[in-house]
């Protein structure tokens, strides 16, 4: 199967609307510093996780939940309580793994036992944050594609009704690791690796966010 050229126009219009806050706080000045772009919110990020510095891999950690939870009433506290209960061993270990993780490496950034770090969606935010050009993000959002009739490699998660969060399982980092190389795929394909992994992703979260996860998971089963 193929993806038409109606559907890839869908698709190139969504990824290009993304239109998540470009969060970010400085936690040396504390304050929110406003970007312009989500890349250098990405960079900036980046840099404080595989610093090896453990107060800048801890203010890195604190953003990638400062932005995963910018639309929520919540996102402080959440980060306060990251912040208040992070452990320096913690912090020690994530600083080795980070800049010489290989492959997924949701098992390992698991292991670390970060307070707010337990699921797929936060999990999986880390490690797209360290490589945006293989790596995505794997959510209950992204997961709403699997409530259409359209069947994907979405379909083998394990993820129960009175589950809160997406486990971090050998069958899920499957089913996560596919998702990213598919995404690696529709832009090698279709869009001459006009995009990274995390493009594509966030162009399937825009769809589902706008009310069109029938597009979403028709395009994600054709590709």
């Amino acid at each position: 199967m193929t993806i038409s050229n109606k559907h890839l126009n869908i698709l190139s219009e969504a990824i290009s609307s993304y239109s998540f806050p470009f969060a970010y706080y400085d936690f040396i000045n504390d304050r929110p510093s406003f970007q312009q772009t989500m890349i250098l919110v990405e960079k900036l990020i980046r840099d404080d996780l595989v610093s090896g510095d453990l107060e800048l891999v801890k203010n890195g950690l604190s953003n990638v939940l400062y932005w995963g939870f910018a639309q929520v009433g919540y996102r402080d506290q959440r980060v306060s309580i990251f912040r208040n209960q992070v452990s320096k061993g913690q912090l020690y270990d994530a600083a080795k793994l980070f800049p010489n993780i290989n492959g997924d490496g949701l098992h390992e950034i698991k292991k670390l036992r970060l307070p707010q770090f337990s699921g797929m969606s936060f999990i999986s935010k880390v490690r797209m944050f360290l490589d945006p050009i293989q790596y995505v993000i794997l959510d209950k959002q992204i997961l709403e594609m699997n409530k259409t009739s359209f069947v994907t490699i979405l379909k083998a998660i394990s993820f129960g009704p009175n589950e809160t969060q997406i486990r971090i399982s050998d069958n899920n980092c499957s089913v996560y690791l596919s998702w990213c190389k598919k995404c690696v795929t529709i832009s090698k394909i279709y869009f001459d690796s006009k995009y990274r992994a995390v493009d594509v992703e966030r162009g399937f979260f825009t769809l589902i966010q706008n009310k069109r996860a029938n597009n979403a998971a028709e395009i994600l089963s054709l590709a």
